[in-house]
């Protein structure tokens, strides 16, 4: 049978030898800095290497490298290929290109150092209310856990969540020490400022930045500091916090594109369309799920007994519970309910449950007549996290496709293409970039030409854009005729109209568990 062991059962316990050892030659990397960062940046390398060096691994990380070269190029987001992530994402992919190479491997290696940087920073912050090897545990639990929500390559949260984890350390460390000075204000004003960094990855962030300044401002308060010099202190931390979005809209505005900006990064979420409720049911309910092992730990570490070196580890529990719920909150608000947007919640709910990774008597325990075997909560979860990463990574390779299936697909078009631009209607925007094609549209990304919720969502009409587009007669169209998602019923039937009059299939290739055909214009038409 299984039993949660927090206590001592009746039987004789045991931990198995093996695990017994592993405790105990991992002491010396869990407890030196330079060996615990190794630890982690060896694990990301090793939960993230399935993945290395696919172009499709996921369409977004596809768009965003297409932006960030086109960046290099001279482009602006927003005014020159549209779309609604802040500026700050863009630039870490435009840095990713100037790594050299075809910037495919070196985002996702980019993206495993930020990941693992991610980790080292959560032990750290775990370590004083969670030991040396609870701390480590949480680290490693944070990377395994990546993978089973779609952060195996460079979703936002991959990049930000190192930022945020920053910025949560710096305000909990203020708030469970005692006083508060200039000196905590001054620190408040970095944390804050890093929040806004992060908000410029991501908009949802802004949920935990204003769970941080509240946090800052309830310590400000409790500390005695008066209501005028308090409300000085709240704006000054609100501002350094809606600095970097200021700075970047103040950009676009002194280029004539204010509106352009404000209308990307802010109105046209507004009118986005929403998804079915039964659709919206069934990401949550599966996001909870996956989730449940992490959140059932971050719960069940509130009863474990404090360490009692540290007089900050009770309010640093509740702080990284708090936390975590501000997270929560943000991804219930911003909606879709996509399997990466649990990415943000999985750092904060390893710090909350790492005093449970590292209490000695915490586990699942096995017993039988006359004995029982305990393996560690931390152990248990990595292995959890190790094999539903594994299937899971698996299954995206399967049904989103891999490099030489891209690929053949990509020659075939730079054979024909000639002048002009090729046209992605729905397919692979990173054909763009593996074709170095031109841009026929702002609108590179095939999801807001092709699918209903973005109709009347981006700051265009669709279909007006899709028939300047085909006016344009180009020489080759890309295209699945096997949608998996709901289409923009206008686009969709004045393109298959087109693809029928005027253009023949060329090709056709597999790619991942959808073909995709390159339409070939017909001579005359």
């Amino acid at each position: 049978m299984f039993e949660f062991a927090s206590r001592p059962l009746r039987a004789p316990e045991r931990t198995p030898a093996a695990l017994d050892r592993l405790s105990r030659r991992a002491r010396p990397y869990v407890t030196h800095e330079a060996s615990l960062a190794l630890l982690m940046l060896l694990v990301a390398l090793a939960a993230r290497a399935a993945q290395f060096g696919n172009p499709v691994l996921h369409v977004d990380d596809q768009f965003y490298l297409l932006v960030g070269e086109r960046m290099l190029w001279g482009d602006a987001p927003y005014s020159d290929i549209w779309d609604r992530k802040p500026v700050g994402l863009f630039l870490i992919y435009a840095f990713a290109r100037m790594m050299g190479g075809d910037g495919v491997i070196q985002y996702q290696l980019l993206a495993t150092g930020f990941a693992a940087a991610t980790a080292f920073v959560i032990a750290r912050m775990s370590r004083p209310m969670a030991g040396a090897h609870g701390g480590a545990a949480a680290g490693v639990v944070y990377l395994l856990f990546l993978g089973i929500f779609g952060g195996e390559g460079g979703q936002s949260p991959v990049f930000y969540n190192l930022i945020v984890v920053l910025a949560a350390w710096i305000v909990m460390r203020i708030v469970v020490h005692p006083g508060f000075g200039w000196r905590g204000f001054a620190t408040g004003l970095a944390a804050t400022a890093l929040a806004g960094l992060a908000i410029q990855i991501k908009y949802s962030v802004v949920f935990e930045g204003a769970f941080l300044g509240l946090a800052l401002v309830w310590k400000a308060h409790r500390e005695g500091v008066r209501l005028p010099l308090l409300a000085a202190m709240a704006g000054a931390w609100m501002a350094a916090g809606l600095a970097p979005t200021a700075a970047a809209w103040g950009w676009y505005a002194a280029q004539g594109q204010g509106e352009t900006f404000v209308v990307a990064n802010f109105l046209s979420i507004l009118v986005r369309g929403h998804e079915a409720p039964w659709v919206l049911i069934k990401r949550v309910a599966g996001m909870a799920i996956f989730l449940a092992p992490l959140w059932l730990a971050a719960i069940a570490a509130r009863r474990v007994p404090l360490r009692g070196i540290w007089d900050g580890e009770r309010g640093a529990r509740h702080f990284a519970l708090l936390w975590a719920m501000a997270a929560i909150a943000g991804v219930l608000l911003f909606g879709s309910y996509f399997d990466h947007y649990a990415l943000p919640l999985i750092a904060p709910l390893a710090v909350a449950a790492a005093p449970l990774f590292g209490h000695a008597r915490a586990g699942i325990s096995f017993t039988a007549p006359g004995t029982a075997w305990r393996i560690p909560v931390a152990i248990a979860l990595m292995g959890y996290a190790t094999i539903s990463s594994i299937t899971i990574i698996n299954e995206n390779r399967r049904t989103r496709g891999w490099g030489p299936q891209v690929t053949a697909l990509a020659q075939v078009v730079k054979q024909r293409l000639g002048p002009g631009c090729l046209f992605v209607y729905d397919g692979d925007p990173a054909l763009y970039r593996m074709t170095h094609s031109c841009l026929p549209t702002r609108l590179a990304f095939p999801g807001h030409l092709v699918h209903a919720r973005e109709d009347g969502a981006v700051g265009i009409d669709t279909l007006a854009e899709t028939q300047r587009i085909m006016a344009g007669r180009p020489r080759l169209v890309v295209s699945t005729l096997e949608p998996d998602h709901a289409v923009n019923p206008r686009t969709n039937a004045f393109m298959r109209s087109q693809l029928a009059r005027a253009y023949r299939p060329a090709f056709t290739q597999r790619i991942g568990g959808r073909y995709f055909t390159v339409f070939e214009r017909r001579d005359g038409v």
